[in-house]
């Protein structure tokens, strides 16, 4: 990535890489749930 976007310094490219653990448990979790739900046939829930 740090090639892609041309900085000479991987700190730099690292600001572009990171997300909080919460995001991240979040994203994961609405996946997860939306997976499971299609798998068993029912609606996808809302959750936020």
């Amino acid at each position: 990535m740090q090639e892609q976007v041309g900085h000479e310094h991987a700190s730099t490219t690292a600001l572009y890489t990171c997300v909080s653990s919460d995001y991240r448990t979040r994203t994961l979790r609405r996946a997860l749930d939306s997976t499971l739900n299609n798998a068993l046939g029912g609606k996808e829930s809302e959750t936020s």
